[in-house]
This record gives structure tokens, sequence and C-alpha cells, in this order.
């Protein structure tokens, strides 16, 4: 009986062990699944062979998207950086004390550049907008700019839309792109000002941007304003 009993809890013993082994596979498993895939940045040839193909609606759209690609590269991402500047703002790379809360660079000093919202702020004043337009109109901050905007269809999305990473109300954070331009099998390319990087680039979705926004200041006359499901790119 006592070799047996052995044997049993031998057994017992490996199947509590797989039992253990199978239940981390699953887990790794499930939050790889739920990760979204990284976007990737495109070099210069790709962008403009993307950009190539842009077929603009008006000339303020396409003000905006030339706005967004004309910083690529050229403005470091600043913790609550804005600017009404017309042009290039002189004060971009220049030592500042970051001194907006709510970021582990809050009382460093950097050089000086915008955040992702001020980006695309920045961008709407270069299509002729006043200060107080844009911030009427497409406001600062991507909670702003999110309620200034209405959700579209994937089929829908066009150049100047907004793409975001997360789903406001819900989300404590967010970060928000300008569509610049398509890929060949029509994934959104999208230039944003990203703390990743450190500056302005191009970039595909991934399964980071899966929200897509229109501006209000692009919204079509007679145009309906829902409120649709979330938009996976």
């Amino acid at each position: 009986m006592g070799t047996k009993d052995a044997k049993n809890k031998r057994i017992i013993a490996w199947l509590v062990v797989a039992s253990v082994i199978a239940s981390i596979v699953l887990v790794f498993i499930i939050i790889k699944s739920c990760t979204r895939e990284e976007y990737r940045l495109l070099e210069t040839p790709e962008i403009e062979t993307y950009i190539a193909k842009n077929d603009y609606a008006s000339d303020e759209q396409q003000r905006f998207v030339e706005a967004a690609l004309s910083l690529v590269g050229k403005v470091n991402y600043f913790w609550g950086g804005k600017s009404a500047s017309i042009g290039w703002d002189d004060d971009w790379g220049k030592p500042r004390i970051v001194s907006s809360s709510g970021s582990s660079a809050t009382g460093t000093e950097q050089p000086f550049g915008l955040d992702c919202s001020g980006y695309v702020s920045w961008c709407f004043i270069q299509t002729g907008a006043s200060p107080q337009e844009m911030s009427r109109s497409i406001g600062e901050g991507t909670w702003n700019q999110w309620d200034k905007s209405f959700e579209i269809k994937k089929h829908d999305v066009q150049l100047g839309d907004l793409a975001f990473i997360n789903r406001y109300p819900g989300a404590a954070s967010n970060h928000v792109g300008i569509v610049v331009g398509f890929m060949e099998d029509g994934e959104p390319v999208i230039a944003h000002c990203t703390p990743t990087y450190n500056n302005v680039v191009v970039s595909n979705c991934g399964g980071q941007f899966i929200y897509f926004r229109r501006p209000k200041f692009m919204h079509p006359a007679g145009e309906e304003e829902a409120s649709l499901p979330g938009i996976f790119c």
C-alpha cells in the first residue's frame, strides 16, 4: 500500500505541475493576444510614395495635411508643448522647463517642442485659422480634440482625419495623430508627435491607432454627426 500511495502522490504532483505550466502558458497567450501590435515607422521613400497619391477635397484639407508633413523629423516631443506660431516657431529646440504636470518629465529641462495634441492644433492654425478659431474648432488636448470631432467608419477615413490610440471616456490618457496618406491596402498613414521617438514621425496604424474621428471643421454640410462604434485598423 505504501508503494502505491507514493506512486499516486507522484502522479498527483506531476498533474499539479502540468496544470500550473498550462495555466502560465494560457495567461501568456491571452496577454500576447491582447497586446496591441506596435506601429511601424515609415521611411522617407515610403512616405513620398503614399502621399504622391493624395487627392485633396479642399485647400483647407491640403494645408492641414501638408502642415503635418512639414514637421516630420524636425520638432521634439515636449509634454504640454503648444504653439500658435504661423510657420516655424523659433522657440522649438531651445531648452525649457516642462511646467505641465502629469509626466515624469515635469520639472526637467527639455528642448521645447510640441506634444501630440499641440501638434494637431499647430497644424490647424496653418490652415489660416486664428488661435481663437483653433480653440473653438479643434481644441487643445486630446480630450478636447476627441470632443470636437466625430467618429467615422474605417472605409470613410479621409485625409486630415484624426487617429487616436484610446477611447474617451474611459481612458486616462490618449495619443492623437493626423491621417496624411494611405498605403496600397488602404491602411491610413499617420503623422504624430510621439514621446516614444521624441519627434514628429509618420507611421502605419499597427494595432495602436484604432479609433478614427473627423474634426468638425472638416464636417461636410448636411453630414450627420453620429456616435459610431470604434474603428479598428
